[in-house]
């Protein structure tokens, strides 16, 4: 013990000369707690992580707060990359790029691409297209103070009603960011991130802004990638009460697609392309601009917060056809959030009314070796969008809190062919779906919640369009219960659901035909059922109150989910494909007051995972290991080294998904990256 007191003594002398700050919360909070603070405010579009650790813990379901701290003590480009430790969040990236597949309780099972499933949210404002997908080279990470995730139906109070719920990246601004701010990535395969950010306040005005340049050669051939992103807002706060902030977002990306791979040439060679990618030249490259505004007005005990923007979009994709599609997306909403006490009782009473519209002129070329040969199709898309929810917090005795609402939306979906083959459609959906739950704080350090929850997800233009069938719907209703706090040495998050669909989204055989191919349909009846568990413990068992000199921190994230058909009158009980039912990530670092950290990481696929809804061929389980170690500052110099997978496994970090693979390997594998080695500098002032 007086050793690692000397080293801690040393290390933090010799550190001094650059920074006398400790180490940033991200080492001590990694799993949210439910202390309740009474400071001030800066901001009330842009509050704090501790603010937002409070509201969430209101959320009578899974919840967690992601600071940015937590995943910059890596590399940190990847969805992967970022939710790492945070249980229930299923990313996998396609190959070693921000394409991903992410999921949340088995939402949007089928796609590795363009998500859909989950509302993901800048500051409360969508991310979404208007059609309810996603794309998940609009998300810059370093831009954030932190990161909500609301699991399941979960997001009800966040207007979302989705199977995954929802994920808002909260902005850094001049107020929490003041100063400037320098970041260096690099590492194997190319890969090299720069980032510049600065913010400052002038009265009652501040401003940041954030940019990134992004490029790697990629660990398969045919991946490489490079963007530019460009985040950046104002504020101005009139008064106490009353601020508005202003949100310009700039995306240019580029990525080149290296496809998929049969098991046994994953084996031979991960790093090689699908042959079919090679001599189309398949590339995933859209443009971004994007323009909103978030107005938060406070009347006593109800606060207002209204929002509206708008975004463009033009993607060039070629693939086995080039698809070129330009969307433009409208958005606004209100909602108002009444705090005031109901005879004796506190009460929260929050709801909410959102509009969304969108177009897309679609059109679809033959693709000559990855550039436009003739028009093949052309069509013109539009969704819209009108949603609504009501949620009520009654606390009947001090610690037991009552929860009730609903969420109600109207969709339509519209194509008008105006080329080609196709067809014309315009579907209308609508939904109504109701939430009860409950919230014990048994103690200021443990809470036990749980809830039923309906959730409702209308077809995405690319369910609708790739099926000469009209998709319903995809309807749920989800049971929950959980448990998340802290006590001694210990933090816990903990939560356990069941959620049966009806009209799940998914690509099956829908005549029972072996000739005809597989495509998006409803599904009659499934089934997800899953734990979420994260855990955060000190081994050398001091209090997450006390701060000592040293740590020696496990921390811990287990994503289960047993996804099934449910007696399906042609798949029975099978599991269905697109997921392994473990994931398994972790890491193990002594931390010590001046911010400096080292240890081992881990992720672990114990059993194999389907690709088909038959159950015919399965991805390996997989094991892999890396280590890191390097310090974290609020200012001064920051930096780290870290490497992955040192054991050079061969492994499929995720698959596609298909109907039936007849027992027999299919090109429908994305191979894991290989052994690399990463490292970066940071100087803020």
């Amino acid at each position: 013990m007086k050793s690692t007191r000397f080293l801690a003594a040393s290390l933090c002398g010799i550190a001094s000369t650059v920074s006398a700050e400790t180490a940033s919360d991200s080492t001590r909070k990694a799993l949210p707690d439910m202390v309740v603070s009474a400071a001030k405010e800066k901001s009330l579009t842009s509050p704090s992580a501790q603010a937002s650790r409070e509201e969430l813990a209101k959320t009578p379901g899974g919840t967690e707060v992601v600071e940015a701290d937590r995943y910059l003590r890596g590399r940190s480009s990847t969805l992967a990359d970022t939710f790492a430790l945070s249980p229930g969040v299923f990313a996998q990236s396609r190959f070693g790029s921000d394409e991903a597949r992410i999921s949340i309780r088995g939402s949007g099972l089928q796609r590795t691409f363009h998500g859909r499933g989950i509302r993901v949210m800048q500051d409360g404002l969508p991310l979404n297209l208007a059609d309810g997908s996603f794309d998940m080279q609009a998300i810059e990470p370093t831009a954030a103070s932190y990161i909500d995730v609301w699991r399941g139906a979960n997001a009800l109070d966040q207007g979302s009603s989705t199977l995954g719920g929802a994920i808002d990246y909260v902005s850094r601004t001049g107020l929490n960011s003041p100063g400037g701010d320098v970041r260096l990535e690099a590492g194997s395969y190319g890969y090299l991130r720069a980032g510049i950010a600065g913010g400052f306040t002038a009265g009652s005005a501040d401003l940041y802004a954030s940019f990134t340049h992004q490029e790697q050669n990629g660990f398969r051939n045919h991946a490489e990638q490079e963007n530019e992103r460009l985040f950046s807002n104002i504020g101005w706060r009139f008064n106490d009460d009353v601020e508005t902030r202003f949100y310009i977002t700039a995306v240019n990306t580029n990525s080149e697609l290296p496809g998929s791979l049969f098991k046994s040439g994953l084996n031979l060679d991960p790093r090689q392309a699908a042959p079919a990618n090679l001599t189309l030249d398949q590339h995933r490259n859209f443009e971004l601009l994007r323009l909103a505004n978030k107005t938060t007005v406070r009347d006593g005990d109800t606060t207002w917060e209204f929002t509206a923007g708008a975004s463009h979009k033009d993607l060039d994709h070629p693939i086995s056809q080039v698809i070129d599609q330009n969307t433009n997306d409208f958005f606004g909403g209100v909602t108002g959030t009444n705090e005031s006490e109901v005879h004796g009782h506190a009460n929260r009473l929050r709801g909410g009314v959102t509009f969304s519209y969108g177009t897309i002129d679609a059109a679809t070329y033959a693709s000559v070796f990855g550039h436009r040969g003739a028009l093949l199709a052309h069509a013109d898309q539009t969704a819209t969008n009108v949603e609504g929810f009501l949620e009520d917090q009654f606390t009947v005795t001090p610690g037991f809190t009552l929860i009730a609402g609903a969420s109600a939306a109207y969709n339509r979906r519209e194509n008008d062919l105006t080329f080609g083959t196709g067809r014309d459609y315009a579907n209308d959906y609508s939904n109504v779906s109701p939430k009860a739950g409950f919230r014990w704080d048994a103690s200021q350090e443990v809470q036990v919640y749980g809830n039923v929850s309906g959730s409702y997800e209308p077809p995405s233009f690319s369910e609708s369009i790739a099926s000469t069938l009209t998709n319903k719907a995809q309807t749920a209703v989800t049971y929950e219960l959980g448990t998340r706090g802290h006590h001694g040495p210990v933090r816990w998050d903990v939560s356990l659901y069941h959620a049966d669909i009806d009209n799940e989204l998914l690509s099956i055989d829908h005549d029972n035909n072996p000739g005809t191919p597989a495509i998006t349909v409803n599904a009659d009846r499934t089934q997800h059922s899953g734990i979420e568990a994260g855990f955060e413990g000190d081994l050398l068992g001091t209090s997450w109150d006390a701060q000592p000199d040293n740590r020696l921190v496990v921390r811990s994230a287990w994503t289960y989910g047993d996804f099934r058909f449910d007696n399906d009158s042609r798949y029975g009980n099978n599991k269905l494909a697109g997921q392994p039912p473990h994931l398994i990530r972790g890491e193990l670092t002594w931390e010590n007051s001046c911010g400096y950290y080292a240890g081992p990481t881990f992720e672990w696929v114990p059993v194999k995972a389907f690709i088909d809804q038959r159950n015919t061929f399965a991805a390996d389980p997989y094991a892999i290991c890396g280590f890191k170690f390097g310090r974290r500052q609020e200012k001064g110099l920051s930096w780290f080294i870290e490497a992955r997978n040192l054991t050079d496994e061969k492994y499929a970090a995720t698959t596609g998904v298909i109907e039936n693979a007849n027992y027999a390997d299919q090109r429908q594998f994305l191979p894991g990256d290989g052994r690399s080695l990463f490292g970066g500098v940071e100087w803020k002032w």
